[in-house]
């Protein structure tokens, strides 16, 4: 299960300024006398990201010395008369450097911990319930990096747009990047931060989300799923946006369409973390397979070989990451106590259609006394007997 170019990578290809930025002012963040373990804005400290909105400007620039003949240098002079209608073309871009720029810092800050989940897991956590309370959600760094590749998710995550599964790339992975920050002034709990990308290395991105949960203390998962940012702060509005990148539209969504057509994908992400802090998580560090072909192009004269041997590192994350839920198997189809004598209990008699039992979580008293928690999976299953494959069976009428 090797992590294929996420997202991360893909900055590094194409906007290789922002990582160099943020990994400049993350060095000079550590450095002070009680280091941040995240930030929330890059207002809230002497950053570089004016740097990196010149170098967006740049690029703008020569595009637009490519497309009108005039050179860098007769532009640059009306560049602040000019920019205002160049920006509100590509805001979009300027959305998205905004969001990369945030995690790419926090996620550097964080030491870049990268979580890649198995297709079989995703699809048993998509299947999942999540009423749980949300002091529960715990993730294993201030920032980390979830990546998924399967179809379900691509589905999940494009569902928000309202985007049929026809149509999408499932071979570009889906890159989230969840940073958990307290909650704003006012409020007990605390925020967690959800930006995701469906891109593909080195030059293909096709949409980006980006959701605040609030995580009440006395609230539930499925509360905080539908967080009701109008109404917790009316004066304070947009902490959901969608960019599309292909129609090069950005807007900011409003709560009722995260907690609709978004539901889905959200909820899995947050199976994901309770996955990572569940007694049967299930990760195996991988050091990432690219450093070692990269290493290799040093030697190689041939250019056919180095050309080979760079398409096939292009393939592969630079990041190191865990492997989650490799060994996890596809839902299981379980029989009823008639004809097995197992399993929980069912009215009598086989049922005549297959039917999913979606997974939950129990959280166990356990330890001396029953005083302390183990958080438990119950993994979901389809239901139904071998007759229900026949039942279910799609018949042509002639």
């Amino acid at each position: 299960m090797t992590l294929p170019a996420t997202y991360y990578d893909f900055i590094r290809e194409v906007r290789p300024f922002v990582l160099d930025l943020t990994e400049r002012d993350a060095k000079d963040l550590r450095r002070r006398p009680e280091p941040p373990t995240s930030i929330q804005s890059v207002d809230d400290y002497d950053s570089r990201f004016e740097e990196c909105v010149e170098q967006v400007d740049l690029g703008i620039l020569n595009y637009a010395a490519q497309e009108t003949g005039y050179s860098i240098e007769q532009l640059r002079p009306h560049l602040h008369d000019a920019l205002p209608q160049m920006r509100a073309e590509y805001a979009s871009l300027y959305g998205i450097v905004n969001q990369e720029y945030h995690v790419a810092l926090n996620f550097a800050l964080a030491g870049k911990k990268t979580f890649h989940f198995s297709d079989n897991l995703a699809e048993h956590l998509a299947n999942t319930e999540i009423n749980l309370k949300g002091p529960l959600i715990q993730l294993p760094f201030p920032t980390c990096l979830f990546t998924f590749t399967s179809r379900t998710v691509v589905d999940a995550m494009h569902s928000i747009n309202g985007k049929e599964n026809h149509g999408l790339d499932y071979s570009a992975p889906i890159s989230a990047f969840l940073t958990m920050l307290p909650a704003d002034e006012g409020f007990v709990g605390r925020k967690l931060i959800i930006c995701a990308w469906h891109a593909r290395c080195p030059d293909t991105s096709y949409l980006m989300l980006k959701r605040e949960l609030f995580l009440g203390d006395d609230w539930t998962l499925e509360q905080a799923l539908h967080t009701d940012w109008e109404t917790l702060t009316p004066d304070n509005l947009g902490p959901g946006i969608s960019v599309d990148i292909e129609s090069k539209e950005i807007n900011s969504e409003h709560d009722d369409v995260f907690y609709t057509d978004g539901l889905a994908f959200y909820r899995i992400v947050l199976n994901a973390v309770l996955y990572l802090s569940s007694d049967e998580v299930e990760l195996i560090p991988q050091d990432s397979p690219r450093k070692e072909m990269e290493a290799r192009l040093e030697g190689l004269s041939s250019k056919s070989k180095r050309r080979k041997l760079l398409q096939r590192a292009e393939r592969h994350s630079s990041l190191d990451y865990n492997e989650v839920g490799a060994s996890v198997g596809t839902i299981v189809i379980k029989k009823d106590n008639a004809e097995d004598g197992s399993g929980p209990d069912i009215p009598k008699g086989k049922p005549l259609v297959r039917f999913m039992v979606r997974g939950h979580w129990r959280n166990q008293p356990c330890g001396p006394a029953r005083q302390d928690r183990k958080l438990t999976w119950i993994r979901p299953y389809y239901k139904g007997s071998d007759l229900a494959a026949t039942i279910n069976k799609p018949y042509v009428v002639k």
